[in-house]
């Protein structure tokens, strides 16, 4: 399996019309998306998010806002980070959880779950009204090997980690968690443990998503160093004590892919 499209290939591609944006508010937001008539292979799909692309379900999309930059693409190589002693005392404390990974299918253990969830973290946001086909369509199809990593505590369900694996990367599709356990930071947990699965099959990076240095859903990213962010067409890391840009290129650089 080549881990890039054939030299040439041309994807087609459509832009959505401007919408609320969830991470800034006041702003507009845009997205190019794959035309969902295109078979996208997990190569494909690797090499679409090594240049700045997601999925949400089976919809590969990149932001492509006419005003803003804000949301940086962002990776970990998990052989050069380093974990802070926060990080590690968090380990420590969460010792006693068991994190396992499983096969991809829906549960209805998961789904309930995921609604108490949005109910916390997103109330009267759009996924939280998601039905189970919903749901489905959103977390449980893929690109890729699609894998769940279970977190329990004494049997009882208290995370679920949606991750993608490919040839040298796995990536960090959506977590969600038990309310009740917040105090543990489930989220930073399952997200080292994700560093962990990472390191153990041997792949290169771990891929996070957007990084937004003024949206508190996603600036968390910054705590996990070095990080490498996706500048101007090209992947730079960023130490620990580096300050981390604002915007992935300039508001006069044209939007291309």
């Amino acid at each position: 399996m080549t881990n890039t499209p054939q030299i040439g290939r041309q994807l087609e591609l459509y832009i959505s019309s401007p919408q609320a944006c969830d991470y800034l508010k006041d702003n507009k937001a845009k997205s190019i998306f794959i035309s969902p008539d295109v078979n996208i292979t997990p190569g494909i799909y690797e090499h679409l998010i090594s240049i700045g692309f997601r999925r949400s379900g089976q919809h590969a999309y990149r932001p492509h806002c006419d005003a803003c930059r804000a949301c940086i693409s962002c990776r970990l190589d998990v052989n050069q980070f380093v974990p802070s002693r926060s990080q590690k005392r968090l380990m420590a404390k969460n010792e006693n959880l068991i994190f396992k990974p499983l096969e991809s299918t829906f549960s209805e253990e998961y789904y309930d779950l995921y609604k108490r969830y949005q109910s916390y973290k997103h109330p009267g946001g759009s996924m939280e009204s998601f039905g189970p086909d919903e749901y489905k369509a959103f977390l449980c199809q893929s690109f890729g090997n699609n894998i769940v990593y279970e977190t329990r505590l004494n049997g009882q369900l208290i995370a679920v980690a949606i991750t993608d694996v490919f040839s040298d990367a796995l990536s960090a599709v959506y977590t969600f968690f038990d309310p009740e356990y917040s105090s543990r930071s489930i989220g930073t947990y399952n997200l080292l443990q994700q560093i962990n699965a990472t390191k153990q099959l041997k792949k290169k990076h771990l891929y996070l998503g957007y990084y937004i240095k003024d949206s508190l859903k996603m600036s968390y990213k910054a705590n996990f160093r070095p990080i490498e962010m996706f500048i101007e067409g090209e992947w730079t890391s960023y130490s620990k004590r580096a300050d981390l840009p604002v915007q992935s290129a300039s508001l006069d650089t044209p939007l291309s892919f």
